[in-house]
């Protein structure tokens, strides 16, 4: 709750700078898609044809179901983010380096139903339900670099293009199996947990397109 409460209050700040700086300089309003989802976005100046400031929120869910053999699993993803970003423009043109910090709200959730005998930590069930999550930290730094300067394009619609990295830490885990043991559901957390644990890292890539006001 702290962090959310963080969040909207540094949003909030940064709405109120926007009102402030508007006056100045420009305010531009985007919508973009990529991995994190599809997003909408408000860009303002801080330092003219040097530095902006990003607000962006994104969002997507995604289910789905795969049938392997004599287990049928349902998964679902959730991608939810809000982030803050600062955009330097190092040679005065449309090249940004940029850095900052999501709200990270993605998550995976599978539920797992086979039809028969399973193995689960080295002990046979009969077909038991299997419900697995995978969550990641909530705050998370990001680095990237990009094309596209919604303020000082010159022009009222522009494009823009991102890549870069968001660290989300070590996944988080937790599996659910009624009438399954704790020392069997601790057994297949360990091996999740190890399968896992390269994970720590987010590609972001994204294209938008931006309306200047």
């Amino acid at each position: 709750m702290k962090l959310k409460q963080s969040l909207k209050g540094v949003a909030l700040l940064f709405v109120l700078g926007m009102n402030t700086t508007a006056q100045a300089s420009d305010v531009a309003i985007a919508a973009k898609v990529g991995t994190l989802g599809l997003g909408v976005e408000a860009t303002t100046n801080i330092v003219p044809l040097f530095a902006n400031v990003r607000l962006q929120g994104n969002g997507f869910n995604y289910n789905t179901t795969i049938t392997d053999t004599n287990v049928t699993y349902d998964a679902k993803l959730k991608l939810a983010s809000v982030g803050l970003l600062a955009d330097i423009y190092p040679f005065a043109g449309k090249f940004r380096v940029t850095g900052g910090a999501y709200y990270n709200g993605n998550k995976l959730t599978m539920n797992a139903r086979p039809l028969g005998n399973v193995v689960i930590g080295g002990t046979t069930y009969t077909n038991p339900t299997v419900a697995t999550t995978i969550d990641f930290n909530k705050f998370a730094p990001y680095a990237g670099i990009g094309w596209g300067d919604a303020i000082s394009s010159g022009s009222p619609i522009g494009f823009s293009f991102e890549l870069g990295m968001m660290y989300m830490g070590k996944p988080k885990t937790s599996i659910v199996a009624p009438g399954v043991s704790a020392a069997d559901i601790a057994a297949e957390k360990s091996k999740l947990d190890s399968s896992l644990k390269n994970m720590q890292f987010y590609p972001v890539a994204s294209i938008g397109v931006n309306f200047k006001f």
